[in-house]
């Protein structure tokens, strides 16, 4: 009960300080599965808005948690992440959580939903361990998103 409350406090003053800057903020809603499956609800933040002379893309920084059961006991685990787009589809990330670090890569769709794979590395011998894949939904005003880029 003391994560539940710690993460949503930690939710809602990251919400409370992105109300201020909303064309810079999405929240996150994902799938993942990391040995087993598991949702994900969060928030992200985007540095560096549709800058199109940039090749490299934005840098967004996000808190969440995961959300799943285990032993028939419903389960969160707080989590933060740094992810980094390249040539406005391609991304790589890098998450830690008190369970485990996960670098992973995939693909970016006008940064409105991700497609993401990697590795679990566990923390204590957690069972977030092994190959994991995920499916991200980012729900924001549109100068957060991708504008479309033609040659």
């Amino acid at each position: 009960m003391k994560r539940i409350l710690i993460s949503a406090f930690f939710v809602l003053m990251l919400n409370s300080y992105m109300l201020a800057q909303l064309d810079k903020a999405a929240l996150n809603i994902g799938y993942e599965n990391i040995h087993k499956s598991m949702g994900y609800l969060g928030a992200e933040y985007r540095f560096n808005n549709n800058d199109l002379n940039n090749n490299h893309g934005p840098l967004n920084i996000g808190i969440g948690t995961y959300l799943y059961s285990k032993e028939s006991k419903f389960k969160v685990t707080p989590e933060i992440h740094l992810n980094k787009t390249w040539k406005h589809f391609l991304i790589t990330e890098l998450s830690a959580s008190s369970k485990n670090l996960k670098p992973s890569i995939g693909l970016s769709v006008f940064n409105l939903g991700r497609f993401q794979f990697g590795y679990s590395f566990p923390i204590d011998n957690s069972e977030f361990k092994g190959f994991y894949f995920g499916f991200h939904i980012l729900i924001g005003r549109s100068p957060f998103y991708d504008e479309i880029r033609i040659f």
